[in-house]
């Protein structure tokens, strides 16, 4: 327990709309490929394969590792929605810490068929006027938990949260989105810009998208073993849930994630051992711009009464969703976490071309589920 986990190689596909179809298998090879390449070793080296897919059905997983050379390896498939990727991380670290492995493969894909239009994926039906109200005269947990079954309502609570209780402006909504969209521009093979706000995406919430990405997780005497760059290390990994009591106080950025986040986020530098002072680079799951304003928040990067000037005056230290985030490059419920991880590693190798944060040596992810699962990586270069 004593040795650490180390990230020895990444690989992401370039994110494309729903629209455009690709084989399961071309995208999880592509993927695989260009980790096990990054990481200089042989596929008949990997003890363990966790494979993240929210949206896929049962048993296309090993099917896709046979199509892809990755026959015969121990296989444990999650599909746990948002943070389904960061399961599987958390998950394969615990089977290295434990001495059940040393080196695990951690692959996430989707991809949507035509038939899954964008309203679908993200459950956005017409507003469920009925059902809704009656959610919002109750006060009680289930009534919180109930409400996250319609997120496009859900969401629009948020933004109007933000607005009449903290002083949130259109503009600063507006800011969030524009540098999400800067900045994924930098990223090779990225995700077109996001729809038009007169389509049919909310402006409040990120594009979703298709696509692959893995990391290959090893332990330290794994890498010495075999000669590899040691290069980036694991330090924490936590997950949080809600508490009863946060439901019960009925505020909408509890039920989507803010007091699980400040939880997580706690444990983590605790177990890591640093200060938020520490971060030079974070990856935030900002499904929506509220997600952004509030999650920054949440893991210390501000007060919730600074949100709005956080937004306009953000610091280059620590740097917030340098890839654009899940704003800026569209959602992929079994893989995002994966490219947000993937990204970390490339900025603190220094290996990230034009969006490089200079001097980066700890990193942040952080992924959310509709609130009802939080985790929260930290990454630190040797």
């Amino acid at each position: 327990m004593a040795e650490r986990v180390l990230i020895a190689g990444v690989g992401v596909t370039p994110f494309a709309p729903l629209s455009v179809r690709r084989p399961l298998h071309g995208l999880a090879g592509q993927a695989v490929r260009a980790a096990l390449e990054d990481a200089r070793i042989d596929n008949d080296l990997i003890d363990q394969v966790f494979v993240s897919s929210a949206n896929t059905r049962v048993g296309i997983s090993e099917q896709v590792l046979l199509q892809i050379g990755l026959s015969g390896i121990p296989t444990f498939c999650i599909r746990d929605g948002g943070v389904s990727p960061s399961t599987a991380v958390h998950l394969a670290r615990n089977s290295i810490l434990g001495g059940d492995a040393e080196a695990v493969l951690v692959l996430g894909f989707e991809d949507m068929h035509d038939g899954i239009s964008n309203r679908m994926l993200f459950g956005l039906d017409a507003f469920p006027d009925d059902d809704w109200s009656d959610l919002l005269r109750r006060d009680d947990p289930l009534a919180m938990v109930a409400r996250r079954d319609h997120p496009a309502a859900l969401y629009a609570a948020q933004v109007q949260w933000l607005q009449a209780r903290m002083g949130v402006t259109e503009r600063c909504f507006e800011r969030v989105l524009e540098q999400a969209r800067t900045r994924a521009r930098l990223v090779p093979g990225g995700l077109p810009d996001a729809p038009a706000r007169e389509g049919w995406l909310p402006p409040y919430l990120c594009p979703p998208a298709s696509g692959a990405a893995a990391i290959l997780l090893c332990s330290e005497s794994f890498a010495d073993r075999y000669g590899m760059r040691r290069g980036v290390a694991i330090l924490a990994s936590t997950r949080s849930n809600d508490l009863l009591c946060e439901l019960a106080a009925g505020n909408v950025l509890d039920v989507l994630g803010r007091a699980a986040t400040r939880r997580a986020a706690a444990q983590a530098y605790a177990q890591a051992g640093i200060g938020v002072e520490e971060l030079d680079v974070v990856e935030l799951h900002d499904q929506s711009v509220g997600d952004f304003l509030v999650f920054a928040s949440a893991i210390g990067l501000c007060e919730e009464t600074q949100m709005s000037d956080f937004a306009f005056r953000q610091r280059s230290k620590p740097m917030v969703c340098p890839s654009g985030g899940l704003l800026g490059g569209g959602l992929v419920p079994g893989v995002s976490a994966l490219a947000q991880l993937a990204e970390l590693v490339r900025q603190l190798r220094g290996e990230a071309g034009g969006r490089q944060v200079p001097g980066s040596r700890i990193g942040l992810q952080h992924s959310a589920a509709v609130g009802r699962s939080v985790s929260i990586t930290i990454l630190q270069r040797d």
